[in-house]
């Protein structure tokens, strides 16, 4: 089973303080949305409210259609999984997993046999009989998915479901949860503070800040061409250039740019800036190198603005020595209209 959800200027207020400014959201059918933002932006206040667990000030929660704002979590057509997982530490994993099943009355042959397949399904079925703590912290994981799918939800919300696994297992646990998200075609709606994680697994990246949402688009479209600085700058690094038009181009601290005319702010990510390929950046003295496995992390500094300093990741054994001086080239970038910068 799978539905849409369709937010609908939902605003939220805890006394004096608003947390959510009359937000408007729709999500398709069997897509994975990531609610992304940093701490206190209000995206988990929105997955409590898509879930039933908080009421919204004003606004309505629709899902398949149906106004969900005053149904309670446990009428909805929604599971939530949390950070702890919250299994249950006296019962076998098939137990575990059929928790909700047997919440809901279904007899134990069938919650059993629907526990398995879901374990099957996460590749744990050969360890149904053990418990919890048997298990590491991916496999842990695992179980509470499986156990949160088991009663097929129309919508599954995952808060920050990947945050207590190390660097290594969540790379390999964002993998596994895309993949079967594809396999099953349940709405995904996930919390996140990782930029990463987010571009990794998202269909959409919803970015929240201060309440509102700043950007809604593909990663692609969300790291490439943000709609605002604030987007732009908890994307990931990026470089900025004031421009204004002139001729052809536009003008700016590091001379005239070969780029469509735009007055703003323009915006590079790292990797976008290169010895070779694209417009002119003008004339740089590298000033700084480290060495960052995939690539070297540079920072150049350009002769016609010698405050200015310009970040670029360039290729292994790409990078000019300390002191050299080099022509830079930018791709891809970004313009954003001075009020929004």
């Amino acid at each position: 089973m799978t539905a849409d959800v369709h937010i609908k200027a939902v605003e939220h207020r805890f006394k004096a303080f608003t947390a959510l400014h009359r937000v408007d959201l729709q999500i398709g059918a069997g897509e994975f949305i990531v609610l992304l933002g940093p701490s206190g932006c209000g995206k988990t206040t929105l997955l409590s409210i898509i879930g039933g667990f908080l009421t919204p000030s004003e606004g309505q929660v629709l899902i398949g259609g149906r106004d969900m704002t005053h149904v309670a979590p446990k009428d909805r057509p929604t599971t939530t999984m949390f950070q702890d997982y919250a299994l249950f530490p006296h019962m076998s994993l098939r137990d575990n997993v059929g928790f909700g099943l047997r919440m809901r009355g279904v007899g134990r042959a069938a919650r059993n046999a629907k526990a398995l397949e879901m374990l099957e399904m996460v590749g744990l079925a050969d360890k149904a009989g053990r418990r919890p703590h048997e298990l590491s912290g991916g496999q842990r994981q695992r179980v509470a998915l499986a156990r949160a799918l088991a009663v097929e939800p129309d919508v599954l919300l995952l808060d920050e479901p990947l945050g207590a696994l190390d660097l290594k297992l969540r790379r390999q646990m964002q993998e596994e949860l895309k993949a079967i998200q594809r396999r099953v075609g349940t709405t995904f709606v996930h919390v996140t503070h990782d930029q990463e994680e987010a571009m990794a697994i998202a269909d959409r990246i919803v970015v929240m800040n201060h309440g509102r949402v700043e950007h809604c688009g593909s990663p692609e479209e969300v790291y490439l061409r943000p709609r605002t600085m604030f987007s732009a700058d908890f994307m990931g690094e990026t470089n900025r250039v004031p421009v204004t038009p002139s001729g052809g181009g536009v003008s700016s601290p590091l001379g005239p740019l070969a780029i469509a005319p735009a007055e703003g702010m323009l915006c590079l990510r790292p990797e976008n800036i290169g010895l070779a390929e694209g417009f002119s950046l003008g004339r740089a003295t590298l000033v700084e190198a480290a060495f960052y496995g995939s690539y070297h992390r540079c920072h150049f500094r350009p002769l016609a603005a010698p405050d200015m300093l310009l970040t670029a990741h360039l290729p292994q054994g790409a990078h000019p020595g300390l002191g050299d001086e080099v022509e830079l080239f930018g791709r891809n970038p970004a313009v954003l209209a001075s009020e929004a910068a």
